[in-house]
């Protein structure tokens, strides 16, 4: 990523959750504004929440003196603090697109902590970068005010697409193209995911493909930055048993990837997690593809994964302290996650 900015002509734009105020995302700050005194657009919406501390940094005035744009997204402050319905939406979206040639996208954020973590990103090239091309222009149209400009058609080539969630009933695209593949799936379903607390109708689905006889494993870390998540997560465990999912525990380091592959003819990498969070409430944005060679690559990196990893069974239920299984039920009943 930093190679190809590096190598930009005309513009970098970058959509980011996390972009640290630590040794990486200082590093490509200063090339935002180098490259933003060679003249070129710089274009950068930030979460305000995931990156509070680029916000006091004086990176970002000099980065807008020399013309370059940062936005922070729903900043929340003051008595909007106390109230959780205000803390979204947040823009969750990891995506760089680079003289709207190039383009990357998946889970990688941008922080020193997050260097070791288990993550899948994406380079991207060819007829999808309209797509992306599009998703910028709509938001930086929505920032100042103008009018969007539709969707737009995906072109011939459809092996590669870009969907962007938005948190409203009309546009949540990677949860809608979600849910028609795993209505699909005749084989198997396999997920990874930092997160993995699904709704009721995905769960629904889910246990459908597993009445028909298909393979569902699904990959969450043995423990995430978030560990009230993590709890939530477990305390479904007993209905994921009783569905027939076979749950992996990734062991290595903190796994923060996102993806899922259908009957080797389906499979999206992005931003979203299989979380209520992600499917309703952020701004996410994943690829989707049809084409063998991509599929079989995620495939084998999931196989790859569960090398890492250890199988959760009853017995290991049965071990987990009490209090554990309390907090995360307690979570799920006042919906925390919703």
């Amino acid at each position: 990523m930093y190679h190809d900015c590096r190598q930009a002509k005309k513009s970098i734009e970058f959509e980011q959750y996390i972009l640290e105020n630590d040794s990486v995302g200082q590093r490509f700050m200063e090339l935002f504004i180098e490259k933003a005194r060679e003249g070129l657009k710089i274009f950068i919406i930030c979460d305000k929440f995931g990156s509070i501390f680029l916000s006091r940094s004086p990176l970002v005035k000099k980065l807008r003196r020399y013309g370059g744009k940062l936005h922070f997204y729903n900043a929340v402050s003051g008595w909007s603090l106390l109230s959780p319905s205000r803390w979204f939406p947040r823009t969750h979206t990891k995506t760089l697109l680079i003289d709207s040639s190039i383009a990357y996208t998946g889970g990688v954020c941008m922080a020193e902590r997050m260097r070791s973590w288990r993550d899948t990103h994406v380079r991207i090239t060819g007829p999808v970068i309209r797509q992306v091309r599009h998703a910028f222009d709509d938001i930086e149209n929505r920032i100042l005010r103008k009018k969007s400009s539709g969707i737009p058609h995906p072109g011939d080539d459809q092996r590669f697409l870009y969907f962007l969630t938005r948190p409203s009933q009309k546009h949540r695209g990677v949860y809608r193209e979600l849910i028609k593949a795993v209505e699909s799936a005749e084989h198997y379903i396999y997920i990874t995911s930092a997160f993995f607390i699904p709704n009721h109708r995905f769960l629904r689905k889910l246990r459908e493909e597993s009445m028909r006889g298909g393979e569902i494993r699904v990959l969450v870390p043995e423990r995430s930055d978030v560990l009230l998540a993590d709890l939530v997560c477990l305390s479904y465990t007993p209905l994921f048993f009783k569905m027939g999912l076979r749950i992996f525990h990734y062991q290595e380091t903190i796994l923060h990837s996102k993806t899922a592959i259908i009957d080797d003819r389906w499979a999206t990498v992005g931003s979203t997690n299989f979380d209520i969070i992600s499917f309703f409430h952020n701004r996410e944005a994943n690829i989707v593809t049809t084409d063998a060679e991509a599929i079989a690559e995620l495939k084998g990196q999931f196989f790859v994964d569960l090398q890492w990893s250890k199988e959760l069974t009853w017995q290991d239920w049965h071990k987990i302290p009490r209090w554990k299984k309390v907090v995360g039920l307690m979570a799920r009943t006042l919906k925390v996650f919703f």
